[in-house]
């Protein structure tokens, strides 16, 4: 390969190099690089404190709308640059945290006829996902010829950069793997109940906070699982940021996005997490599907867990898990299932019962709830108010949600009880007062997919 035509790859939370990068053309499956591939069209500039726009430069301590300042570059990519910038209202406002993420849209993006619609549409979007494991978004604007959103700031790293680190990578221990790879799962579960695919999701788009929280970013592109949804039909998925390799068989063949396209990256991050390595080294699954190569999950002592993995990268849609939610089903009953095999073993040895048949009956030991951290102790409480503000609005799925995460840090605290029991009267209250099959039938899978979430499991 020439080098004129020398292609790079670049990812949206990727930091600058010293030398420029330009990506000119498309990657071609058999491109046999370990790094993110992703199709876009974008110049990175050697400067660290400028980006480009059209029309003009940007600088550091340029302001934006007259509002922000910008601070520092800290990354850029096919979207865009996106840079933490000073918010003067909140500022004037004696807001203790005045700073704020900015991203200011790309070239590329901004060619695209209806780049600026598109993105107006999914900030909207983005904006009603009001979740702790997915960033905060907090306005869509333009100045002239810039277009902008603003989000919440974040202290931490990517999650690329953390993969890269294969030291400290060594060092988590298992259990804290486990823990991110829920909180990516639990985020994509709140956004596909709402409808939304990601179908960009891959390390450099999830952020692990000082505090050890993960943030998924870019929902910029998620696009509508059910078109029905929105009036725009138009798809997200047309400007091409496409991550090779973490993009599904289908997103590949240019499909309707489904939840499975999501659970197929989670796999593959689950994988890396787990294990080091992508399971299908790094290709992406069109080359894996014409070399026929299988996938190399981890070896994690666990059946079940290796076979949620498996399933969770199959390569045909038919054969994946179907959304997150399903992923978090089992991932919970993989993991928790050794653990109770052999205290319901030790029960039957110990106390000569032959007749144990649920291991779902052994109880865990209570843990007080003020032995818990303090950053645990906050999460379940937002967690309890995001549950209940939910069930104000009538939405029974996010209460659900919420509660259940909140049951994950503390099973037995009284405000997990009464959130639960709220949510069940709720549906045993449209369960009852059901006048048709219908309405009865509907109340009735309701209150199935109700239970299938740990912290109902128990309930009456």
């Amino acid at each position: 390969m020439d080098e004129k035509t020398q292609l790079h790859t670049a990812t949206d939370l990727q930091s600058n190099t010293d030398a420029p990068t330009e990506i000119i053309g498309t990657l071609p499956s058999d491109f046999n690089d370990p790094s993110e591939k992703t199709r876009v069209t974008f110049l990175a500039t050697p400067d660290k404190s400028l980006a480009n726009s059209e029309d003009k430069v940007l600088a550091i301590g340029d302001k934006i709308k007259q509002r922000f300042i910008l601070d520092k570059l800290l990354g850029e990519g096919g979207m865009g640059a996106v840079y933490r910038a000073l918010d003067l209202r909140k500022q004037e406002a004696g807001d203790p945290q005045p700073y704020v993420a900015i991203k200011i849209l790309g070239n590329s993006f901004k060619r695209h006829p209806r780049a600026v619609i598109t993105l107006q549409r999914e900030a909207k979007k983005t904006q009603q996902l009001a979740h702790p494991n997915i960033v905060t978004v907090y306005d869509f604007d333009r100045d002239e010829d810039l277009i902008y959103l603003t989000m919440e700031e974040l202290k931490g790293h990517s999650l690329s950069d953390f993969l890269n680190n294969k030291e400290e990578l060594a060092k988590l221990s298992f259990k804290k793997k486990s823990g991110l790879i829920l909180q990516i799962a639990q985020a994509l579960a709140y956004a596909h109940a709402k409808g939304l695919v990601h179908s960009d999701l891959k390390p450099a788009n999830i952020f692990l906070t000082d505090d050890g929280t993960i943030k998924v970013l870019d929902f910029g592109i998620a696009r509508a699982a059910n078109q029905s949804t929105y009036q725009d039909n138009f798809d997200a998925g047309e400007l091409g940021a496409i991550t090779f390799n973490y993009a599904s068989l289908e997103m590949l063949n240019y499909e309707s996005p489904h939840p499975s396209d999501d659970v197929y990256a989670l796999g593959i991050i689950a994988c890396q997490l787990l294990g080091g390595s992508h399971p299908y080294k790094g290709k992406d699954a069109m080359t894996a599907v014409e070399k026929k190569i299988s996938a190399a999950v981890p070896s994690v002592g666990n059946f079940l867990l290796r076979r949620l993995l498996i399933n969770s990268v199959a390569l045909h849609r038919k054969e994946r898990i179907t959304d997150a939610k399903t992923f978090i089903n089992r991932f919970y009953s993989a993991t928790k299932a050794p653990r109770r095999i052999a205290i319901s073993f030790a029960l039957i040895f110990s106390l000569a019962v032959v007749n144990i048949v649920y291991v779902q009956s052994i109880q865990e030991e209570e843990i007080v709830f003020d032995t818990l951290s303090a950053i645990d102790q906050q999460k379940f409480h937002q967690f309890i108010t995001e549950g209940n503000t939910a069930l104000s609005y009538g939405d029974l799925e996010g209460a659900a949600f919420n509660a259940d995460q909140a049951y994950a840090i503390h099973k037995t605290h009284e405000d997990i009880r009464a959130l639960t029991e709220n949510v069940m009267d709720i549906v045993e209250d449209n369960l009852d007062s059901a006048n048709n099959k219908t309405d009865k039938e509907f109340y009735e899978k309701q209150m199935k997919a109700l239970k299938e979430y740990p912290a109902f499991m128990d309930t009456p």
